[in-house]
């Protein structure tokens, strides 16, 4: 993320330094093999920050989704590597 920018939704940017952890031990990793446990782990951090969002209909949580729906598709693309 660029710096000076601040992600508004509290459930996010709560959730956003282990995104990032998670984020940095995939990109460390070498193989598909390596990063895939860190794939896992994102797609389970992502879906339990969905979970906590109220339901859709406001436009910060829609743009939450978003985002997270980014996050876990970018981590099930690293998946598909080891088949």
């Amino acid at each position: 993320m660029e710096q000076g920018h601040e992600i508004v939704c509290a459930l996010c940017r709560k959730a956003n330094a282990d995104f990032d952890t998670i984020n940095r031990k995939i990109n460390q990793a070498k193989t598909p093999a390596e990063k895939a446990p860190h794939a896992r782990e994102l797609i389970e951090k992502v879906e339990a920050v969905f979970k906590e969002h109220n339901a859709s209909g406001n436009l910060l949580t829609e743009a939450c989704h978003t985002l997270l729906s980014l996050r876990k598709q970018t981590a099930e693309l690293i998946l598909k590597f080891l088949k």
